[in-house]
């Protein structure tokens, strides 16, 4: 029997991916494990996922406990979705690392990848995660880790430190913006031939083939011309750099400079957003690929989450690409060895086999660097515990470049610092 221990089950993955799971293998006798420390969370989750199983008469079992050691042991994949002090996108620490940066004239539309709050999110988030996976390596030796918690390069890359086991990052900003990009062009998804590349959160389509026909010279066209309001700084990267990009608008503000020039009304509805994911669950399932009317679905349908994916491919034999993210080896030749980059990826009996890209256009790689040289101090400081590592991350972050002196940036940083031992949290 495959076992999956999907660890912070109460977040919005947890159901969703057991849907998928489910889906997948509908005639295995397999066994989610879900964790999460909210128990009345997890009891939700646990009556769903029950339901999906009875209502579909599937010989799965489902299991649920508040003990991460429980839900691990003897697992074949552990997936992890959790938020480590507090709910991912409201409340403490979250609000405090939105609101500090805005006294300063920093305006973060999500904070949890690059930035002043994602750095904060990603040094109150390691220690514990590094917890997971020994507890993984001890308990789970013969597992496959799949990490969803962001920031997606700075964790997967601490993560692979300490990991005995194979672990990649995953995320679903790739396939649900090549869907989107298909409906720009009228053409059947199914029918598209595309290459995503570059690193978490800014990658870049670099491919997009339809019957032997690039259309990448016409998607440029569409999103620069008639359809550029559906894409409102995405349209204007594209434009200037060539290139379009697989995140959302939402969130690519926070990795380059320029949009923190733009009137912060401009920027606020997007924040907005962030903040009303607490009340507006349906809208993220229709992130993951769901639409809102299918979002407490009993049916056996498949979302964009590749996790199901690759658990069938390396199970059952059926090679399953998908997007992930790896530790570089020569997959793009023009970024760095050794650091996190997103690449297609094959998942089969044999493992998870990324695939060599090449050469990424210059600009494209100039871009991911800017944030690469952030990410790579952010990793270091966690790793050596060192906090002059951790502001001198800060001084590369390109929100707070745009918006500040070094000596604001210190008086920013230390504001930040104070405020989250101040919560409890727990820093390196």
């Amino acid at each position: 029997m495959t076992k999956i221990a999907i660890i912070g089950a109460g977040s919005g993955f947890g159901g969703r991916i057991s849907a998928d799971i489910l889906t997948r293998f509908q005639q295995e006798e397999i066994h989610i494990a879900l964790c999460d420390i909210n128990k009345d969370k997890l009891d939700i989750v646990e009556k769903y996922v029950n339901k999906v199983i009875e209502l579909n008469k599937l010989p799965a079992r489902v299991s649920a406990t508040t003990e991460r050691r429980e839900a691990i042991k003897n697992a074949d994949f552990v997936l992890i979705s959790v938020s480590i002090g507090g709910p991912a996108y409201y409340d403490e620490p979250f609000e405090s690392e939105l609101t500090i940066p805005s006294k300063y004239g920093i305006t973060q539309t999500v904070a949890d990848t690059l930035g002043p709050g994602a750095l904060f999110r990603a040094l109150r988030t390691a220690p514990e995660m590094i917890r997971m996976v020994q507890d993984i390596n001890e308990l789970a030796p013969s597992s496959v880790i799949l990490n969803l918690v962001n920031p997606m390069a700075v964790l997967t890359t601490v993560l692979t430190q300490y990991a005995k086991v194979p672990l990649i990052g995953l995320c679903h900003g790739a396939i649900g913006n090549a869907k989107q990009l298909a409906k720009v062009v009228d053409v059947p998804f199914h029918e598209v031939d595309y290459t995503v590349a570059g690193i978490n959160h800014m990658t870049w389509f670099i491919k997009f083939m339809h019957n032997g026909k690039d259309l990448l010279p016409r998607i440029k066209e569409e999103i620069t011309g008639r359809q550029r309001q559906k894409f409102e700084f995405r349209s204007e990267i594209m434009e200037h750099i060539g290139y379009f990009t697989t995140e959302s608008d939402r969130h690519i503000v926070e990795y380059v400079p320029w949009f923190q020039h733009v009137d912060k009304s401009v920027l606020q509805p997007y924040v907005d957003i962030t903040r009303n994911v607490k009340n507006k669950r349906h809208h993220w399932y229709e992130d993951m690929g769901i639409t809102i009317d299918k979002a407490d679905s009993f049916e056996l349908i498949l979302s964009n989450e590749s996790a199901s994916g690759i658990m069938e491919g390396m199970v059952k034999g059926k090679p399953f690409v998908f997007s992930g993210n790896v530790l570089n080896k020569g997959y793009i030749s023009n970024l760095p060895d050794g650091v996190c980059v997103e690449v297609p990826c094959t998942a089969d009996r044999n493992g998870i086999h990324p695939h060599t890209v090449g050469k990424l256009p210059t600009v494209c790689a100039a871009l991911n660097m800017t944030n690469i040289n952030e990410q790579q101090l952010v990793i270091e400081a966690i790793l050596e515990k060192d906090r002059e590592k951790a502001f001198q991350a800060l001084l590369l972050d390109p929100e707070t470049q745009t918006k500040l002196t070094m000596q604001q940036t210190k008086q920013l940083f230390e504001e930040m610092w104070n405020r989250e031992i101040e919560l409890g949290m727990e820093l390196f």
